[in-house]
């Protein structure tokens, strides 16, 4: 009898390890390759918005959204934080993407405003955040985007401090299809976990 339950015991154990292995397979061979490449076209995309710089990695990559952050210096040489947030997309049921360009939490949004210029690479986005009061909130067909928001300063619509853009997502993911299609094969809740498994891992072994 024992050596029944020690033989059932064993064999729970090598199907739980060949469970873990399996998944650990498909996290990194399908959810981060095929997720990495995603945010690496939107990055591309995003461009004709906001220019984020080449070496900036991004700082946080979730299931539903991807933020850069970096520092930008003034020509009075002063220093400030801006924050960049995409959705990625990953949900089918998602049919908006939106982008975010934001000065750090508390930060001085007249330093926010001196560095738009070389921040924001929408002309349409630059002039109204520029000129709050005459601001062309309409779709921008040229780059896109089906939407623009400005979020000014309370008390001040003179500096903002928050620029967003909406995109169709079927139109702003054109040409990659197939990874999202890829992506779609694996049930969402099971998506998550395997997604969330390879960032586990990733840092238990970064030591993070």
């Amino acid at each position: 009898m024992k050596r029944i339950i020690l033989l059932a015991l064993a064999t729970l154990v090598v199907t739980l390890l060949l469970v873990v292995i399996t998944a650990e397979i498909i996290s990194f061979k399908v959810v981060k390759k095929t997720s990495d490449q995603i945010n690496a076209d939107l990055n591309k995309k995003f461009q004709q918005v906001v220019r984020i710089p080449e070496v900036v990695p991004p700082s946080f990559r979730g299931y539903y959204q991807t933020i850069y952050s970096w520092e930008m210096e003034t020509p009075q040489k002063e220093v400030i934080k801006v924050i960049f947030t995409h959705d990625t997309g990953f949900s089918k049921s998602q049919n908006t993407i939106t982008a975010t360009l934001s000065m750090e939490p508390n930060g001085d949004a007249s330093l926010f405003n001196k560095v738009l210029p070389a921040v924001v690479a929408d002309t349409q986005a630059l002039s109204s955040a520029q000129d709050f009061v005459h601001a062309n909130f309409s779709a921008n067909n040229q780059i896109g985007y089906k939407k623009l928001s400005l979020e000014p300063l309370p008390g001040d619509n003179t500096k903002v401090t928050r620029i967003t853009w909406e995109f169709e997502k079927s139109e702003l993911t054109k040409g990659d299809e197939a990874l999202y299609s890829k992506l779609y094969k694996i049930p969402e809740p099971v998506f998550k976990l395997l997604y969330s498994l390879q960032e586990v891992t990733i840092k238990a072994f970064s030591g993070n």
